[in-house]
């Protein structure tokens, strides 16, 4: 079984950050490890942050990669500048994949970041990354597009996000435009592909990004090819926002188990 290293933020409601991931690697049969790089409240309307130091992160990083093989890593919310460059120090001369979700805006609508942080992150982590998998106000601001509002506006976003450095995007804009079809874009050096699910009217998608990436992680750790894994990702998180967990009636957590559960009514 493969080892496989998140390094994400705490949601304290599951549905997404560390906790999303570890249950995704779990479901989908590769043992996680982690290291933890913020605390992230959630709160009716509202998020709170609060960043853990470098030196900790650090520390969390040379603990596990000092006694376990790891060959793919998801790199979810860095939180601070100091500890991406932590992160690019600790695995940029590494033979391991790094699969990033950037991270950069939250579903409130908020950003979190400094400019100085977005240009690192454009300018030293994307050109170590294998797949960067932006949602679409991250790929606008990516790309340095003002806003992307049909599907050739989402190619030639992924195109100038893929010109940073990182050989392989998906752009993640689901529900949001018009139509009864949700979407996921990748591209790759070789081609492009586009994956599609129908709409749904619920609000239990907290952690659906997070759930995606670590998705598409476990199964490229399985040997699974990019295509094949974010076609199977894609449909993980359908059926995860479909059984997801109510929360209030605006909120609710993707649930990781529905994929299982289907494979156990339907195999």
């Amino acid at each position: 079984m493969e080892n496989v290293l998140t390094i994400a933020g705490s949601d304290n409601l599951a549905g997404g950050g560390i906790q999303a991931d570890l249950k995704t690697f779990e479901e989908l049969d590769v043992f996680g490890v982690s290291a933890l790089t913020s605390v992230v409240n959630v709160v009716p309307g509202e998020i709170h942050p609060h960043t853990l130091s470098s030196e900790l992160l650090a520390e969390q990083l040379d603990a596990t990669l000092s006694q376990l093989p790891i060959h793919f890593a998801k790199i979810g919310l860095i939180g601070s500048f100091s500890n991406l460059l932590v992160i690019i120090k600790k695995l940029m001369n590494t033979d391991i994949e790094l699969i990033v979700d950037p991270v950069l805006f939250f579903k409130e609508g908020t950003h979190h970041f400094q400019k100085l942080y977005a240009d690192a992150m454009k300018s030293l982590l994307l050109p170590i990354a294998y797949l960067v998998t932006p949602n679409l106000e991250e790929a606008a601001y990516l790309s340095d597009t003002s806003k992307l509002e049909t599907q050739s506006d989402i190619q030639q976003a992924a195109q100038k996000i893929q010109a940073l450095g990182c050989p392989n995007v998906v752009i993640k804009f689901g529900s949001r435009f018009p139509g009864d079809t949700a979407y996921n874009y990748l591209l790759t050096e070789s081609g492009d592909y586009w994956f599609d699910t129908p709409k749904l009217a619920v609000t239990t998608t907290d952690g659906a990004g997070c759930t995606f990436s670590a998705a598409i992680t476990a199964l490229l750790a399985r040997d699974y090819s990019l295509v094949e894994a974010v076609r199977l990702a894609t449909r993980f998180v359908y059926l995860g926002i479909q059984a997801g967990i109510p929360i209030s009636p605006r909120l609710g957590s993707v649930w990781q188990g529905a994929y299982r559960q289907q494979k156990e009514v339907h195999p």
